[in-house]
């Protein structure tokens, strides 16, 4: 079995000493902006079910890796919510555009608490 979580799953598990005992704990880092990331973020990009292809500049990487703050869940969800907004609008593709604008759904809304 593998559980992931912020710190605080990770001293609610450890605070229960059956659970302490059957879990190993290996702190995942936040992406950076490397080949890496983009490697990531494109192999999201190719398994969404986007008809057009989808070009993303350096500079749409970086307000990527700045809006989910590097961390894996948040890159999946926010290409997911874009890329649902893309099939709403018939672009049917990322762009450089889209993720320069993109908001959380309610403007008190914190999309990755």
């Amino acid at each position: 079995m593998v559980c992931f979580g912020i710190n605080d799953a990770r001293e609610a598990i450890s605070g229960d000493v059956q659970l302490a005992r059957r879990f190993e704990e290996f702190p995942l880092t936040r992406w950076s902006a490397d080949d890496e990331f983009e490697d990531l973020v494109l192999a999201i990009v190719r398994n969404l079910p986007l008809r057009n292809p989808t070009v993303l500049s350096a500079r749409a990487m970086r307000r990527l890796l700045q809006v989910t703050d590097g961390v894996t869940s948040r890159v999946f969800r926010l290409l997911h919510q874009l890329a649902i907004e893309a099939i709403k609008s018939g672009a049917e593709r990322l762009s450089d555009d889209a993720i320069d604008q993109w908001q959380p759904m309610a403007p008190n809304e914190r999309l990755f608490a």
